[in-house]
């Protein structure tokens, strides 16, 4: 269940350690790229996609980096085997998926963490997005803070106010 505020300067619990190295393995081994599932762990941790991608790059890249390596050898040689024998189901699908590998292109950046090409312009529009709509609740959310801070700040000067009045009232 996604988090409706973003955590700040919280510990990485194990199990966040976990669901984050879950689906990163997963993502590359289906192909996919290691932002889609920075965005799905901020999603469900709370947490920005660029705080989730530095625990994944400072912390837990290296801890896992046998498994990642598997996990890249299972999308390459599941990437051969469509590429050898596709079905016409298959080359359809292929069409049609973003979750396959992209065919470097001029439309390719190249990254040194994938060993099959690439992040595509359309995963960094969709992470740019991603990152917008964070920005846009996060300032929402600081906006409803500043007003709220200042709620409090009347109210307590007006409490203060109410129980000097009593107090006053008492000692009369």
């Amino acid at each position: 269940m996604p988090k409706a505020v973003q955590q700040k300067n919280k510990s990485w619990s194990e199990a966040e350690d976990t669901l984050l190295k879950d689906c990163i393995l997963e993502n590359v081994r289906n192909g996919k790229t290691q932002l889609i599932a920075f965005e799905e762990v901020a999603e469900q941790t709370g947490r920005s996609a660029g705080s989730v991608g530095f625990r994944w790059n400072s912390t837990l890249r290296q801890r896992y980096s046998e498994e990642l390596k598997k996990a890249k050898e299972v999308a390459k040689s599941k990437n051969a085997k469509t590429k050898t024998t596709p079905s016409s189901d298959q080359a359809s699908t292929r069409k049609n998926s973003s979750t396959t590998a992209p065919t470097p292109s001029l439309t390719t950046i190249d990254d040194p963490f994938k060993e099959d090409g690439g992040i595509t312009y359309d995963d960094v529009i969709a992470f740019l997005k991603s990152k917008k709509k964070t920005d846009d609740k996060y300032n929402k959310l600081k906006d409803e803070h500043t007003t709220l801070q200042e709620e409090h700040k009347s109210l307590k000067e007006n409490f203060e106010e109410v129980r000097r009045l009593v107090s006053k009232l008492n000692n009369t």
